[in-house]
């Protein structure tokens, strides 16, 4: 696709497409729609590299949508979340890409402080297929964890 020219700086829009898969990706889990989630990375392979969960690949909407399901903590079926993204470095080569973020997680859970309860780095791949730019894996690295029982608890199925 043709990039175009902003105050000197290239923008492409394929570089938007990706950021805008990103964060879809967090509305929908923010949302607790972990349908929506897994339709998303239907064609992607999900590794959560994060002490205490398994390493294995996680493929297929159905195991996707169940890894959310089983382990993020839902208050009425809301996470009661905000996923933020920063220093979004993305790599485009014909009808491939690479990205790698930095996430911060926010959370209110009833009767708590709003508070952050973890931070990590995605590493995202992606391919372009039918014009569409798709997630292909997204790797979940957390680095640092607080409270993390309020929001997320390693289902038996995931447990190393």
């Amino acid at each position: 696709m043709a990039a175009r020219r902003c105050h000197g700086s290239a923008v492409t829009e394929d570089y938007e497409a990706i950021r805008r898969l990103s964060y879809e990706y967090t509305f929908l889990l923010d949302a607790g729609d972990f349908d929506g989630v897994a339709a998303l990375l239907a064609d992607a392979e999900l590794l959560p590299v994060m002490r205490g969960v398994a390493s294995a690949p996680i493929t297929g909407v159905a195991a996707i949508r169940a890894f959310y399901a089983d382990q993020v903590v839902v208050y009425d079926g809301d996470p009661r979340t905000r996923h933020l993204i920063s220093n979004h470095a993305i790599a485009v080569t014909g009808d491939e890409a690479s990205a790698r973020c930095y996430f911060t997680v926010l959370m209110k859970p009833p009767g708590e402080p709003y508070q952050i309860v973890v931070g990590g780095q995605y590493r995202d791949r992606f391919v372009r297929r039918e014009a569409a730019w798709r997630f292909a894996a997204k790797a979940i690295h957390v680095d640092y964890l607080n409270d993390i029982g309020l929001h997320f608890h390693i289902a038996d199925a995931h447990a190393v």
